[in-house]
């Protein structure tokens, strides 16, 4: 017979369970939401940028360069029994593949793959709001996160921030 446990006990539990990073808005939301005000400010505003042939190439390969740290990074992330959900707990730590040299390849390659599309497409007020974008995803999501996996890894996290950068 198992024995009964303390409703703190059962509390502590689902509070452990249910703690998260707690980020509510995807960041993918945000990068389409700053891309598609960015398309409303060029065609009112336009701004010049570079020769449509080098504006392609440049962008094609910046943008495919994001595409790669997405795809390698979410299979590795499901595989590793991470979360994909900003705003849920995380089942393991996952440090193999692209997160073995950024501890935030899918947000790097998001902001690659959003600058790269900016580039090809010539949107510069989209390039405008990189830096922007980048610091909203360094307080308001990744700060978030890293908190989480402090509580939720300790020592285990601590020891990867040690050997793997933020971004690059």
């Amino acid at each position: 017979m198992q024995p009964l446990s303390s409703s703190s006990d059962r509390l502590a539990g689902r509070t452990q369970r249910l703690d998260s990073p707690g980020v509510r808005i995807p960041p993918p939301v945000v990068y389409v939401a700053a891309f598609l005000i960015s398309l409303a400010l060029q065609a009112r505003f336009p701004l010049p940028f570079l020769a449509r042939p080098i504006a392609l190439d440049l962008g094609g390969a910046i943008a495919a360069l994001g595409a790669l740290c997405i795809v390698t990074s979410i299979p590795t992330m499901l595989r590793g029994r991470g979360t994909l959900n900003t705003a849920g707990p995380s089942a393991a730590l996952v440090v193999s593949s692209p997160y073995r040299f950024s501890r935030n390849p899918m947000y790097l390659g998001l902001t690659l793959l959003y600058a790269g599309v900016a580039v090809m497409l010539g949107v510069v007020w989209a390039l405008l709001f990189v830096i922007p974008l980048v610091i909203y995803t360094q307080v308001r999501v990744i700060m978030p996160e890293e908190r989480y996996l402090q509580r939720a890894f300790g020592d285990d996290y601590r020891a990867y921030c040690s050997r793997v950068r933020r971004w690059l």
